[in-house]
């Protein structure tokens, strides 16, 4: 059974009905490439170069794991949060929101190299 609460990490709660409904017929809910008539000739060219850059860089490494210790002080969740119920009660990063949803502080990992 798929999750209904927000706070709990469960990306297929997005496949129903409205995949078809915003996915396919409404290019104007994700933005960064425009939409419409004046859509960017080079968005799928740009996906495909991020991809391909980003698997190569995780075939680079054996090991990515969060390293709290290395993140300034506003990356890191307020103690309070905790005590609390839900997902804040969990959180390792603290996320913040503007135009888009972004990690306050940024995320700080370590990656070890992979040795073959």
């Amino acid at each position: 059974m798929r999750s209904l609460l927000a706070e709990e990490f469960d990306p297929d709660r997005f496949l129903d009905d409205r995949l078809k409904k915003y996915l396919l017929k409404n290019s104007f809910i994700f933005l960064p490439f425009n939409a419409g008539p004046r859509i960017c000739l080079g968005q799928q060219y740009a996906y495909n170069e991020m991809s391909f850059m980003v698997i190569r860089l995780l075939q680079s490494f054996c090991d990515i794991s969060l390293d709290l210790a290395s993140a300034p002080k506003e990356a890191v969740p307020p103690a309070d949060w905790a005590k609390g119920t839900g997902r804040k009660a969990i959180e390792k990063v603290r996320p913040k929101n503007h135009l888009t949803m972004y990690a306050s502080g940024g995320v700080w990992v370590k990656m070890n190299e992979a040795t073959n």
